[in-house]
């Protein structure tokens, strides 16, 4: 019997970006790579989604335990207290942390959680055949236009070469 697919915790950032370039790819991401959740709390940060347009689209909403609210709580540091949690509760439940944040990722690898990028989410659906290039390219393009901070220029070329790699 095969091992149950690995869980994604999406942070806020993940979930900005896909609402404005196609919250869809999320659902595919459900299907093809592993369940998707984000926390509540975080999601309480998104002004940009609905707990109910999360649930249509494969994004399991979840609440931080008891113990995870207290750890997170007692951090300090370059981290939100929701991205504090991401951190805790993807180290308690051995989940993957999905974000674009530099300080959260370097956050995540020092506590010895597994990380994706957001976009790496998509290069991966397209390596797997469950997703169009063409589109991921179109909705990586829609979301630099609305967050070139962290989906700025250089990110789009390593995602573009990326996909290339994914050729045969």
């Amino acid at each position: 019997m095969p091992d149950p697919p690995d869980v994604l915790l999406s942070d806020a950032d993940v979930l900005i970006d896909y609402a404005a370039g196609d919250v869809g790819i999320l659902r595919l991401v459900s299907e093809h790579i592993g369940p998707v959740h984000v926390l509540e709390e975080t999601l309480a940060t998104v002004r940009q989604l609905s707990k109910r347009t999360c649930e249509r689209n494969a994004i399991k909403v979840i609440s931080a335990e008891v113990d995870v609210l207290v750890d997170a709580g007692s951090r300090s540091g370059p981290l939100s207290f929701e991205d504090w949690l991401c951190v805790v509760t993807c180290r308690k439940k051995e989940w993957i942390c999905i974000s674009n944040d530099r300080a959260l990722l370097r956050e995540c690898r020092r506590a010895g959680v597994r990380v994706h990028r957001g976009l790496g989410l998509m290069t991966m659906l397209v390596h797997g055949g469950a997703l169009d290039e063409g589109r991921a390219l179109r909705v990586a393009e829609r979301i630099h236009v609305e967050n070139p901070y962290h989906i700025n220029e250089r990110v789009l070329v390593a995602f573009r070469r990326s996909l290339r790699a994914a050729k045969p």
